[in-house]
């Protein structure tokens, strides 16, 4: 064992203060990525006070499934205002800051190899838990306070940048969003008649302005080497495809053209749905996307836009077979009959595209940066397995 490995449980000790004097009644759980969020358990009826009070600084963890999910959810609570938590999660804070720093401590916890170790020691339960005493039993490399707070914010800048081109896009979003609804939805720019309806317009389906391609994947016209392969992972990660061996992933693919539109046909209220990129030759996607292809590809943007309406998202869970209780699944034909106001005069939508393509330039460009930044969080964590050598 390396000289500054040391076992946990000699930096961190348990805290248990209940919310007794009802403080708040926020309750947070946490998530197999380990980040807080709001607890989906039903609390109506249940006496809060019992329930332990965290704040800023301080780690929780839940032990009861590590069995199950391979993964220990444990997470750093760095909010200024406190909430409370389950009275079964273990709740702990680090015995010296000048020794141990907790952000370093919460990045070890992030590592893959972490969670591997805990599964190990998981009992025999259903769900597979782990003590505390296990959890204490476990090792980490523990380098000079100034390696860890290098390591730390080498970390931070990273994810702080990432967090920055996040809210910019969320802006760029909202922004375009607002000048769809002004321009096609509250019709501001137009002279409108009787009925509210702007002067020279037509109703229009999507039937009669674009249409869905089912052609399947050809393995003889891919390129040796590989294929951008959109899945609904990588959607609901990063929002772009990933690079994969053509030969493993080939049956039930379909081919992605440029300048299309991706909607997935999962639970529509999730509102997967994106424009494909220029930049990815050769791609393909799950058979769990509808491809929309329009006939005027310089209106793509417009029709992106017109898909992310809260009126497109209804109709499609409104056509939508299944349940909320189990997997709604949108018919690709049916979302044809979609029905909606457009100008007669494309000028109108070349004016719009024009406007927006910028934002949404600006927004894929964000986007590729992001996953960038993602591929060198690794770097920092290597640093952290460099300094225990």
């Amino acid at each position: 064992m390396k000289s500054n490995y040391d076992i946990l449980g000699n930096h961190i000790r348990l805290i248990d203060t209940r919310n007794r004097e009802s403080i708040t009644d926020r309750v947070l759980g946490i998530n197999i990525d380990k980040f807080f969020m709001p607890s989906v358990a039903n609390v109506i009826g249940t006496d809060l006070s019992k329930y332990k009070l965290i704040t800023k600084g301080k780690f929780a963890c839940n032990p009861m499934h590590v069995g199950r999910d391979e993964r220990l959810p444990v997470a750093l609570y760095d909010e200024e205002e406190p909430a409370i938590v389950s009275p079964a999660y273990f709740m702990f804070e680090v015995v010296d800051n000048s020794i141990l720093n907790e952000d370093y401590l919460m990045m070890w916890f992030r590592r893959p190899e972490f969670d591997r170790i805990c599964w190990l020691h998981t009992d025999g339960s259903v769900r597979g838990g782990i003590t505390w005493d296990d959890i204490c039993r476990l090792e980490l490399p523990i380098p000079p306070i100034e390696n860890q707070l290098e390591i730390v914010n080498s970390y931070k800048a990273i994810t702080e940048r990432i967090a920055l081109k996040q809210k910019i896009n969320d802006n760029l979003e909202a922004q375009a969003t607002a000048l769809f609804k002004s321009w096609f939805v509250d019709y501001e720019p137009f002279e409108t008649d009787e009925t509210g309806k702007p002067i020279g317009w037509v109703e229009k389906s999507l039937s009669q302005v674009l249409n869905t391609t089912t052609n399947s994947v050809n393995p003889q016209k891919l390129q040796n080497g590989g294929v951008w392969h959109y899945s609904i992972p990588a959607f609901d990660s990063e929002r772009l495809p990933v690079f994969d061996d053509p030969q493993s992933i080939l049956s039930n693919k379909y081919v992605v053209p440029r300048n299309s539109i991706l909607v997935s046909k999962l639970n529509p209220e999730t509102k997967r749905i994106w424009m494909t990129s220029d930049k990815f030759e050769n791609a393909i996607c799950s058979t769990e996307f509808i491809v929309y292809i329009p006939n005027n590809p310089e209106h793509r943007d417009f029709y992106y836009l017109l898909f992310n309406t809260p009126e497109f998202i209804d109709f499609l869970v409104s056509n939508a077979t299944g349940s909320t209780n189990s997997r709604m699944r949108v018919k690709p034909a049916s979302t044809l009959d979609f029905s909606f106001f457009m100008p007669q005069d494309v000028i109108v939508l070349d004016d719009f595209c024009k406007m927006v393509q910028p934002m949404l330039d600006t927004l894929e460009k964000n986007i590729f940066e992001i996953r960038n930044l993602n591929n060198l969080t690794p770097i920092a964590v290597a640093k952290m397995m460099s300094s225990s050598c």
